[in-house]
């Protein structure tokens, strides 16, 4: 297993406390692929790495979503000067097949200005659920004993006051010290004091104001939803970025600024093996051995782990799925080149007719990731048709096709969003028609169609554009610019709605109600 994060102003000759974080970066863990994307724009640059470990399997899918919520963050709240950077990467924590640990890093950089923040997710096979942090310790009990062992750590091996104890640390610190001298203080005539009837200093929170976490009654941590609830409670813990140790202990990092005397570099906390023990839960020790015997020998967590699959929970994300009718045609390639600068999704409805003219094109579409629909063999009006004529064309479509890529296409749109039964009983796929109409067609005006594109999207769009006119495709870096900088990610018909699509209903966006 890979070590990271030895800290260089540590070592065992200054004094300090000293820990080897376990980690290893995606390009060393054998059997996983690395997926990536970058977007420069003229107001700023974002970049990020995830494991992609099959298609839609939840730990990809969480870290994608992880990663896309807070770019949205970062590109709705950039300033009005200069160009901030994002950048977010991805380290493996532990990995068997019960358990995945994963480190989520992120970077912002403004002008002179450094943030990073990291988190990590943990993946539980039996249930193939993601967890949080606070699912690897037994009760909320453990997690407040884990602060304290951070605490002895700042105040004995950092000689930091207690009174300088920083944020969770010091809440639960000054908690575990005021229960103690409760109990311990004798009543009147000599009897231990009641702790309920102890008065409460003027320092401690109204009900108005937060209170510590763990004070309320306690989350079940073997449960996913109160797990997750832990975790929003306990929020800007320094375990929310947790690793083990070489030791079999655990490791939790610190900003810097936050520890005098650290000597600047990363601050690595560490809570020894026989602490630990006391701490972990089934899940927690799972992870631990899966840290501690390394990933060279681990088997796939399935099979096929390149294969495409749903990245993004389009639910928790403003998604919008921008749509190409008529083509493939002279202008698509150059339309590939634009959504290939924004890591942008697209979804082609192409002609059978011309799917068999320009197979390279069509081809390269599906190849860069690009989500293939039906639209008819040369479109004509299927609602003209009968049922035994729909069903020809569409399947003489799909032939044409699947030729090229291998597979048939996984939705229709009916030429001029034609629609009756006789056509939704002959479609043995999804129906999908539009909530924004560009009208690219029409107008032939670049300006107009980007304009119109921008003001009308919103989350759970589908947009309808035309890949056969230059002015439609002229008109996509607008686009493309416009909505990225509002935080869009931009992503397939199918992603767009969670997969959950029927064959012969009929779909024109995914807006929330």
């Amino acid at each position: 297993m890979g070590l990271l994060l030895v800290p260089g102003c540590h070592a065992a000759d200054d004094g300090l406390p000293f820990a080897e974080a376990i980690g290893t970066p995606l390009e060393e863990v054998p059997g996983v692929v690395a997926g990536s994307g970058s977007v420069t724009a003229d107001h700023s640059v974002v970049d990020y790495r995830y494991p992609r470990l099959g298609g839609s399997h939840p730990l990809t899918m969480e870290i994608r979503t992880t990663m896309a919520e807070r770019q949205t963050a970062f590109l709705e709240d950039l300033p009005e000067r200069g160009t901030p950077e994002l950048s977010q990467d991805t380290t493996i924590l532990a990995m068997s097949e019960e358990v995945v640990g994963a480190r989520l890093t992120s970077v912002t950089r403004s002008g002179l200005r450094e943030t990073h923040t990291a988190t990590t997710l943990w993946y539980a096979a039996e249930g193939e659920r993601v967890l949080p942090w606070t699912a690897l310790f037994r009760d909320e009990a453990a997690l407040e004993q884990a602060h304290l062992h951070l605490a002895d750590v700042l105040t004995e091996g950092y000689h930091l006051p207690v009174e300088q104890l920083p944020g969770l640390i010091g809440e639960v610190f000054a908690r575990a010290g005021a229960e103690a001298d409760a109990v311990a203080e004798p009543a009147e005539g000599g009897a231990l004091a009641d702790p309920a009837a102890t008065p409460v200093p003027d320092a401690a929170p109204t009900p108005e104001e937060p209170t510590v976490p763990g004070e309320g009654e306690p989350l079940d941590l073997a449960d996913p939803e109160q797990a997750w609830t832990a975790a929003e409670e306990w929020a800007g813990s320094p375990l929310e970025d947790l690793a083990f140790s070489t030791s079999g202990g655990l490791v939790a990092r610190m900003d810097p600024d936050d520890v005098p005397g650290a000597g600047g570099g990363e601050v690595l906390l560490p809570v020894e093996a026989e602490d630990a023990e006391e701490l972990l839960s089934g899940l927690g020790f799972q992870a631990r051995d899966a840290a501690l015997a390394g990933n060279d020998d681990v088997p796939p967590l399935g099979e096929g782990l390149t294969a495409q699959g749903s990245e993004l929970n389009c639910q928790r994300l403003k998604c919008v799925a921008l749509t190409f009718d008529d083509g493939p045609g002279e202008h698509t390639e150059e339309l590939l080149d634009m959504l290939q600068e924004y890591d942008a999704t697209a979804t082609f409805y192409v002609l059978g007719s011309l799917a068999e003219e320009f197979p390279e094109v069509l081809e390269r579409t599906a190849a860069e990731g690009h989500e293939i629909g039906n639209h008819s063999w040369k479109h004509d009006d299927l609602s003209g048709m009968s049922e035994a004529g729909v069903a020809k064309d569409l399947e003489r479509t799909n032939r044409a096709v699947e030729e090229v890529i291998g597979s048939e296409p996984l939705t229709l749109r009916p030429p001029y969003g034609a629609l009756n039964g006789t056509v939704r009983r002959s479609a043995d796929m999804p129906i999908i028609l539009w909530d924004v109409d560009t009208l690219d067609w029409q107008s032939r005006d670049t300006a107009m169609i980007s304009e119109h594109a921008l003001t009308h999207s919103v989350p759970g769009s589908v947009v309808l554009f035309h890949d056969i006119h230059q002015t439609s495709v002229d008109a996509i870096p607008a686009v493309l610019e416009g909505l990225h900088r509002q935080g869009f990610h931009f992503v397939s018909v199918t992603d767009l709605f969670h997969g959950e699509l029927e064959p012969g209903d009929v779909y024109t966006d995914a807006q929330p109600t």
